[in-house]
């Protein structure tokens, strides 16, 4: 049994403990990632307000096409660590070359039809006349920084599958460097303005992908193996992947379309409640790390017990994570109510932005403690191969509650900014409650089945 193949077993053998393995390199990579973001928000904010509303803007529509990725990258992580877990290597293979196929075709797609659109989206989007050249200047360049993203997500996704999660860490931490450094110089230097942000974004994904090529294709540094000479094309594999996959990308493009009305709802405060709220959010990002890094360990994880047939380990891995994860979810919502009107100052000397900035976190906390119960329980499901609920939970928690409800609140109870906030913290309760009771029905019915089959 080589190195990688002993690696997938200990994962097996000992979940608590591979819990923290496979988090804390991807807490890392998330912390410097969160660096990059706090730092190009901050270098931004320095061109104007307009411009951080204008990037705030974009942030939407780029997270609905990667989003689109990231839930068929989150289908061949589970297909992979399924298959390495009942040892099926050949099966794990031809997973990932058809995630290579898919991420290629995807990125040009989505990059070509987002250039041809650009305009369309931003009025969608409700930009309003001051910002939206700001905002499609910026669109312009990051948008062609698609294809590399796109593969970076799929080769995060394969190596995630058979549980090297240090390798991307230290591709990411790579090209964050990079980002930061070429920021201030096409920002400033060459006076590119927000272009300059995107810019360096999309030079520093095309890093990482070529790094990535490297590590596949030349080193060959990884257990899933590239063999195209012995590709056999499968609707199964693809199908598959949409089954599992599908689900979790219309969960994201839900909540991008979700966010994409939030700021029109926002915007009706000003274009300086846009930018609260996008500032506001950087601080949100830093209670998402932990989290994030503790709920992607258990898609591979989950797929490897799911694989290996021990669904006794199951239940309570996840309950752990989640034990952890509120842990982390009432130390930052402490520490956040009372530390942002200081964050806020940091990227702003607008004492309207501050305040709405400071509301906005000192609501969303108290949403905290049920993301992470809804989050946990949504990569338990995707790991196990099953994507629909998180779908349905998603789409009710956005579509049903936080939108209306914010629309109750600010334009029939005149509830001001504060409803959008308050319709927020009452669709996360509504997921957490939901995740939780679907999630124990799940497990106890194969709990029970494994039990027949014995």
């Amino acid at each position: 049994m080589t190195e990688k193949s002993q690696r997938v077993q200990k994962y097996i053998e000992n979940p608590k403990k591979a819990v923290w393995t496979l988090t804390l390199p991807v807490l890392l990579g998330m912390i410097v990632q969160y660096l990059y973001n706090l730092t190009d928000t901050f270098f931004v904010s320095r061109i104007s307000e307009d411009a951080i509303a204008a990037m705030q803007f974009n942030l939407p529509f780029v997270f609905f096409a990667i989003s689109i990725c990231f839930g068929l990258g989150i289908g061949i992580t589970s297909i992979i660590s399924q298959a390495l877990g009942a040892k099926d290597h050949h099966r794990a293979n031809n997973a990932a070359e058809h995630a290579v196929l898919m991420g290629v075709v995807l990125g040009l797609l989505i990059c070509g039809l987002s250039i041809i659109f650009r305009y369309p989206i931003f009025h969608l989007l409700g930009a309003p006349d001051n910002i939206i050249d700001l905002a499609v200047k910026y669109f312009e360049v990051i948008v062609f920084g698609f294809v590399f993203n796109i593969l970076g997500v799929f080769f995060r996704s394969i190596l995630s599958g058979e549980g090297d999660v240090k390798t991307p860490v230290r591709f990411a931490i790579i090209g964050t460097v990079i980002n930061i450094g070429l920021d201030p110089l096409f920002i400033f230097v060459f006076k590119l303005g927000i272009a300059g942000a995107a810019w360096a974004t999309i030079t520093a994904q095309f890093i990482v992908t070529v790094l990535y090529i490297l590590f596949f294709f030349v080193k060959k540094d990884s257990l899933v193996q590239f063999k195209f000479s012995d590709f056999k094309f499968s609707w199964e594999i693809i199908g598959q992947t949409f089954k599992i996959g599908m689900p979790a990308s219309l969960s994201f493009v839900i909540m991008s379309f979700g966010q994409m009305l939030y700021n029109r709802i926002v915007v009706y405060f000003g274009s300086n409640a846009v930018a609260a709220v996008g500032i506001g959010m950087r601080l949100d990002q830093l209670f998402f790390l932990p989290i994030m890094a503790l709920s992607s360990s258990l898609v591979a994880l989950i797929g490897m017990l799911f694989g290996a047939k021990r669904i006794d380990l199951m239940r309570s891995t996840w309950l752990y994570v989640v034990k952890w994860g509120e842990v982390f979810a009432l130390v930052f919502g402490f520490v956040f109510y009372f530390i942002a009107p200081y964050f806020m100052k940091i990227f702003t000397v607008d004492p309207a932005v501050v305040q709405m900035g400071s509301t906005y976190v000192r609501f969303t906390v108290f949403a905290y403690p049920f993301i992470v119960i809804g989050m946990i329980s949504g990569r338990v499901f995707q790991g196990f191969g099953k994507g629909m609920p998180g779908l349905l939970i998603t789409t009710f928690r956005i579509i049903v509650i936080i939108l209306p409800l914010a629309l109750l609140f600010t334009r029939v109870l005149n509830m001001g900014l504060e409803g959008v906030f308050f319709a927020q913290v009452i669709s996360s309760l509504f997921a957490a409650i939901a995740g939780y009771t679907w999630l124990s029905m799940d497990l106890k019915k194969l709990e029970k089945s494994v039990t027949t089959e014995v």
